[in-house]
């Protein structure tokens, strides 16, 4: 194999001791274990890795935003995600990312990681069926959100999703409170619900704000 050197990024240490053996016991080896994008980042600017296989939801933040940064950094790494968070959203956004694999976190076993290695080697994706389902379903649907909202509203929807106020929302993007209160009011009717608590449901079960994000925020998930 083409792959030799792997960084595992997950923050579930029973998890992350699995992978490392896996790895270890298919002769690979092992450039680092650890559980947050700041390491992991780290990491990647002092060492040339050949795959990293990340988990989507790490303490301090989301895993997309390390695998925008880390395409900049070297758009030759190749990236396998591992994740549980495999709604309509978090499905599209890795599908859009330009990784080269993702895993059902759930249900993967070691037979189902050797193949997703091999694919990967030979610079040929690998998904899970269950991605590919979610994925086929949401090309099919007529009135999937990312055929009616714009990127901006997408952007915004994971701050609705969190219960943020139009003031706390318009600070952070440096818009104004009207603006977002538009915005509001165009992705209610987009999404078809009737009040903020409906809309924060709809957010989070399509997958635009994960469990952590909500704990860092100290929303109840």
């Amino acid at each position: 194999m083409e792959i030799e050197k792997v960084l595992v990024v997950e923050d579930e240490l029973m998890f992350r001791e699995f992978l490392v053996s896996w790895l270890t016991s298919e002769g690979f080896i092992v450039g680092g274990a650890v559980g947050t994008l700041g390491e992991a980042t780290e990491l990647c600017q002092r060492n040339e890795i050949d795959l990293i296989l990340l988990d989507m939801d790490l303490p301090d933040g989301e895993g997309i935003g390390f695998v925008e940064e880390q395409m900049q950094r070297r758009p030759t790494t190749r990236i396998l995600v591992l994740t549980a968070h495999l709604e309509n959203y978090p499905v599209l956004r890795l599908k859009r990312s330009g990784v080269m694999g993702v895993l059902d976190k759930g249900e993967t076993s070691g037979e189902e990681l050797r193949r997703a290695f091999e694919a990967i080697d030979a610079w040929r994706t690998y998904y899970s069926d269950r991605v590919e389902r979610t994925f086929r379903s949401l090309v099919r649907e007529a009135s999937a959100f990312y055929k009616t909202l714009s990127p901006r509203e997408e952007e915004i929807m994971k701050y609705f999703g969190r219960g943020l106020s139009n003031e706390s929302i318009a600070h952070r993007l440096g818009l104004s409170v009207a603006t977002i209160q538009g915005h509001r009011r165009n992705v209610m009717a987009k999404v078809g619900v009737r009040c903020t608590p409906e809309l924060i449901i709809w957010a989070i079960r399509n997958g635009f704000v994960l469990r952590k994000q909500l704990v860092r925020e100290g929303v109840n998930p």
